[in-house]
């Protein structure tokens, strides 16, 4: 009887795929719980009514608040951070940290470091004008357009802080297997 069985090493990379994935997905629940929601319970059902009510009334467009005016809000948010330090920093950092994962992700993902590098900022940018622009359309929010720019910047350091801890790890163990590999050359000679 024949037995055949999946390799166990393409088993184990499937396996460790799944977990990026998984938190992946964790994370983008976390994210839109905390954009759209400002940190209350998801209403899947709450962005249907709002849009359902946005496609009955369009010109409730014009009643949402828009910041289409780059470095806007940064600069006023800036200005204020000697007044108002907490506030005003969680509002410029969080955004900036709030897509840091994100750029982690798209590598873990991709396993292509050319590919993903060059898709973290698309990536980055479509995701956050899909939450602004959900929170144009429902008014569940504030367009801005320094939000965008903040989201993407987090997602591009997200992904050089991975690439970073990637070259650092292989640079280390590279350090590590050619200094034993010259303490057993040395060992070699001597014997």
């Amino acid at each position: 009887m024949k037995h055949t069985s999946a390799p166990t090493g393409r088993h184990n990379k499937n396996g460790f795929r799944i977990i990026p994935f998984i938190l992946l997905v964790t994370y983008l629940y976390l994210l839109t719980q905390m954009i759209l929601f400002k940190g209350g319970p998801i209403d899947p059902g709450l962005i249907k009514e709002r849009l359902l009510e946005w496609l009955q009334q369009p010109d409730l467009i014009y009643t949402r608040t828009i910041n289409l005016t780059p470095f806007q809000e940064i600069s006023r948010d800036w200005s204020r951070l000697s007044l108002h330090p907490t506030g005003t920093s969680i509002q410029l950092i969080g955004n900036v940290l709030a897509f840091v994962p994100l750029g982690m992700f798209i590598p873990l993902l991709m396993r292509h470091p050319v590919w993903s590098g060059i898709l973290v900022l698309p990536i980055s940018l479509l995701l956050s004008l899909i939450y602004e622009g959900t929170q144009l359309l429902t008014g569940m929010g504030i367009f801005d357009v320094d939000d965008l720019m903040l989201n993407t910047a987090g997602g591009i350091i997200g992904y050089v802080l991975f690439a970073t801890a990637v070259w650092l790890g292989k640079w280390l163990i590279g350090s590590k297997s050619s200094s034993s590999s010259t303490i057993q050359s040395a060992e070699n000679g001597i014997s």
